[in-house]
């Protein structure tokens, strides 16, 4: 319940900020102008009890929030992304995830930029209760012309997380110098059809384990204007690991559709 609570109370802070859900690799940073707000909100929720028998009846209960502000100064873009996630099932274990993640473009209208940023996030889900990152690299503006843009990132960050492990039970720190690389892109289909997405690349050597660990990730969403505000859209994430820290699946993904609201 007190979970339940903690993310309402998120909710309407996100809703009261006014912003709106954004990409690390949006492009309007690119822009000629200055001294503008970017954002945007996007909530989806979903509950349903389709059980496969009348005896036993099993209740699905879903939550998902992106809440993402950037400022574009003359000189900077400053980008500030969130994301909270809660799922839950009769008789299932609870899933939750959230993550605040601050990132600032340099020089934004040179081709060759700059990034610094920091992160931080749990995911109950997978018993990762805390992970904290810090990191800075350069940015290569590829292609922005017309209705299609490229860009190139890569850069070094210190990642320190925290595991659970269940047998024998006890907590798990680890500190890693990682490389962090990787590719962005946006493209205008028509007037009403935008698609872009992001792919990263983390890896780094584990002294205390003595060997490399690897991660990929990525999202892609394809969205359809509604109004001049709104639109619906259809958004996929992924990510593998091919060295777990703890004993988990290394392969996770999701599938979700909402509504956005922009300003």
């Amino acid at each position: 319940m007190m979970r339940i609570k903690l993310i309402i109370v998120a909710l309407l802070l996100s809703f009261s900020t006014r912003a709106q859900i954004l990409k690390v690799d949006k492009g309007d940073i690119d822009a000629d102008s200055s001294g503008f707000f970017l954002g945007n909100i996007n909530l989806d929720f979903n509950i349903n009890n389709q059980s496969t028998t009348a005896e036993k009846e099993v209740t699905f209960k879903g939550l998902r929030a992106k809440a993402d502000l950037v400022y574009v100064s003359n000189e900077n873009a400053y980008i500030l992304i969130n994301n909270l996630n809660y799922f839950t099932s009769t008789g299932g274990a609870e899933i939750s995830t959230g993550f605040t993640h601050f990132r600032i473009n340099w020089l934004r209208k040179k081709k060759l930029s700059y990034e610094t940023f920091t992160q931080i996030q749990y995911d109950d889900g997978r018993n990762m209760p805390l992970r904290r990152l810090i990191g800075g690299g350069v940015r290569w503006a590829v292609a922005r012309a017309g209705n299609h843009k490229l860009h190139i990132g890569t850069g070094v960050m210190y990642e320190y997380e925290q595991w659970k492990q269940a047998e024998p039970s006890r907590l798990i720190q680890k500190e890693i110098l990682k490389n962090s690389t990787y590719v962005g892109f946006q493209t205008l289909i028509n007037n009403i059809a935008r698609f872009n997405g992001i792919v990263y690349y983390q890896g780094g050597y584990d002294e205390s384990s003595d060997l490399f660990r690897n991660r990929f990730s990525g999202d892609v969403s394809l969205s359809f204007s509604l109004t001049n505000n709104l639109s619906f859209s259809t958004s996929f994430s992924a990510q593998y690991e091919d060295r777990p820290i703890i004993p988990i699946n290394n392969w996770v993904y999701s599938l979700t559709n909402g509504l956005k609201w922009d300003f």
